[in-house]
């Protein structure tokens, strides 16, 4: 029910607006516009990626970096994050808080406690591509490997052993804006909204830094015509 309604939620003509995502395009191979020099986030597709950490991973792992309020910078409104802080939360929430906590012990992934994501994407070398590959990774144990007990084949992730069930199936969510919910697309999208959840004032600060860089070439050449004038009228 809850599912539905998060779903229900997000399908709003704000998401329906944007143009589909850029991840839509860049699956073979998988790219994101984020690591490039002067790429930045697609907000569809970190919208998209929400839906599907909400729905599928905030059951255990945590994002204790963000807070409700950060939802508006990926263009929801102020009611639809605080629709969102109550739809994720028995008792009374605001905009301030941060997202919720799952209570999930260790025992439930023989012995594994499932991390943190805030910082996940910014951790590991080349972070979403990571991701992505781990979450599209699983595969039968290959012939003469031995799994650990209660662990899974993953080529994407180190060793190859993870503790943790495939989370994505495919299909997981509904998406408003008529992208389809395959796996791969599932699994960059929530891989860009982690992307962005480790460093969300990315297009922020390269845009200043774009300003700067010209507002320094414009001040080179002013400098230059100043000294050609100066010498010039010495001569």
């Amino acid at each position: 029910m809850r599912r539905l309604l998060l779903t229900a939620l997000l399908a709003s003509p704000l998401l329906a607006s944007f143009v589909p995502a850029q991840a839509e395009t860049t699956l073979s191979p998988p790219h994101f516009p984020s690591q490039s020099l002067l790429g930045g986030y697609d907000l569809a597709t970190v919208q998209r990626g929400f839906l599907v950490y909400q729905t599928v991973c905030a059951s255990c792992h945590s994002l204790n970096a963000l807070h409700y309020r950060d939802l508006e910078a990926i263009g929801f409104t102020a009611e639809q994050a605080g629709g969102i802080a109550a739809l994720a939360n028995e008792k009374p929430t605001s905009l301030e808080d941060r997202f919720k906590s799952p209570h999930v012990t260790s025992s439930a992934f023989s012995g594994a406690t499932p991390p943190d994501l805030s910082n996940l994407a910014a951790e590991r070398p080349n972070g979403p591509l990571y991701i992505y590959h781990l979450l599209t990774g699983y595969a039968a144990t290959p012939a003469g490997t031995t799994l650990l007990p209660g662990h899974f084949y993953d080529s994407g992730f180190p060793g190859g052993q993870i503790a943790m069930p495939p989370p994505l199936k495919g299909h997981d969510v509904a998406y408003a804006d008529g992208v389809t919910t395959s796996l791969p697309q599932e699994a960059a999208d929530v891989s860009t909204f982690l992307a962005w959840a480790a460093d969300p004032n990315l297009d922020a600060r390269r845009q200043v830094g774009v300003r700067a860089v010209l507002f320094l070439i414009f001040l080179c050449l002013l400098a230059l015509a100043t000294k050609r004038r100066i010498w010039s009228e010495t001569v």
